[in-house]
């Protein structure tokens, strides 16, 4: 019985000591991809924490045919306090499979939208982290 409430405690406070030692990786929430494929165009969008003087996204679009849109012209990032930033820049390609990286100033905080508007007649494609 003793050993059985050793063990316990002892799983107790490597769980709780494990939650305690920060990291400099992001959580895994903010690194998984987003994914809209309203109107027959897929966009999926990847925050990217790596790149330390902007906010960034890594946006690829899947479509049946040529595609090439000016993200830089169309997008906004919204923080959680609902104030919105303007991409500094768009560096990226068209055709069926367009990407390219999408960037706005740097934001402090954890949760953020990234919100691309009127691409095939789709009035907002929102993107949440």
């Amino acid at each position: 019985m003793r050993l059985s409430i050793i063990i316990v405690l002892f799983t107790i406070i490597a769980v709780t000591a494990t939650g305690c030692i920060s990291s400099d990786q992001p959580p895994a929430d903010l690194l998984e991809p987003r994914e809209n494929s309203d109107a027959g165009i897929t966009i999926t969008a990847t925050y990217l924490p790596d790149i330390t003087d902007a906010t960034a996204f890594e946006i690829k679009v899947t479509a049946h045919k040529d595609y090439n849109d000016a993200f830089g012209n169309i997008s906004y990032l919204r923080d959680s306090g609902g104030k919105t930033y303007k991409p500094v820049s768009y560096e990226g390609g068209g055709g069926h499979h367009a990407s390219g990286v999408l960037r706005f100033p740097k934001i402090d905080g954890k949760r953020f939208e990234l919100v691309i508007q009127d691409v095939a007649g789709v009035k907002e494609r929102v993107f949440k982290w």
